[in-house]
């Protein structure tokens, strides 16, 4: 079911927002304490922009952790509120530091675990038969009649997609006609199935299509899309997380990393 949006009120940035910033480090595995313990299985809940690069990362994670991971994907802000509520995932992969942060606070967090793996790009795609605009500024165009974007309340690519409306000067004219996935996953399946003109969504997903299937948005245009991980604690399989999001971390992952669009966690 499509959902069309009338008005956003209160989209924030991509940062910690209320409460105390978190500490992010770049040797998850050095933090573990001496209870922490392995596991043949690992629970991931992670952002929907990760499905397709999480899923190439799947092998080389498995056989370096010795574990089988179950991934669930959604938008972040969700997945940080289950988390937080007591949902049994040991490994959360945030497309932002703000839900991160929320996990933190919430107390589910395991010391020392909390590392950013990388920053997301933007990206137009649009469906068949409809042309690429040649700027974020040409959506206000007629043609573009519905603009797929996640929900900005819970998923950080939406919100980025927003502030870039905004940032364009075009959100005034082009507000009318979003549609709201539930993540971003699902607003590129707005944009692919044809219930959506145009969407603005992770380079992540659409990067495959080549560079001529899709327009980047300019970073200038919104926050940075700080992403971040972090190690949940008491599931029993916390070193097995923190070796999961160490591999992200380290030369390899970084690589498949870049290869899907996402800049230098360490930039």
């Amino acid at each position: 079911m499509l959902v069309f949006l009338a008005t956003i009120a209160g989209c924030g940035t991509g940062g910690d927002r209320a409460g105390p910033p978190v500490a992010y480090v770049t040797d998850v595995a050095a933090g573990a304490a001496a209870d922490e313990r392995s596991s043949p299985r690992l629970a991931v809940a992670a952002a929907a922009d990760l499905r397709l690069a999480l899923e190439a990362l799947r092998p080389a994670i498995e056989a370096h952790c010795a574990t089988a991971m179950t991934t669930t994907y959604g938008s972040s802000g969700q997945l940080a509120r289950q988390i937080s509520s007591g949902a049994p995932f040991a490994l959360f992969l945030s497309a932002d530091t703000s839900y991160v942060a929320e996990v933190v606070r919430s107390g589910r967090a395991a010391p020392a675990s909390a590392a950013i793996y990388g920053r997301g790009r933007l990206a137009v795609v649009t469906r068949a038969g409809v042309p690429l605009p040649s700027s974020l500024e040409d959506l206000s165009d007629a043609r573009y009649r519905t603009i797929a974007i996640a929900n900005p309340d819970h998923a950080p690519y939406g919100r980025a997609a927003y502030d870039a409306l905004r940032s364009a000067g075009i959100l005034d004219r082009v507000e009318g006609r979003l549609v709201l996935g539930e993540n971003v996953r699902q607003a590129v399946e707005y944009v692919d199935n044809g219930n959506a003109d145009a969407g603005i969504v992770a380079l992540a997903l659409v990067i495959g299509r080549g560079a001529d299937g899709y327009l980047l948005v300019p970073q200038a245009l919104h926050e940075p899309i700080t992403q971040a991980g972090v190690v949940i604690r008491g599931t029993e399989a916390e070193r097995t997380a923190r070796c999961a999001l160490q591999y992200l971390l380290d030369p390899g992952g970084q690589r498949v990393l870049a290869t899907y669009g996402f800049e230098p966690a360490r930039e």
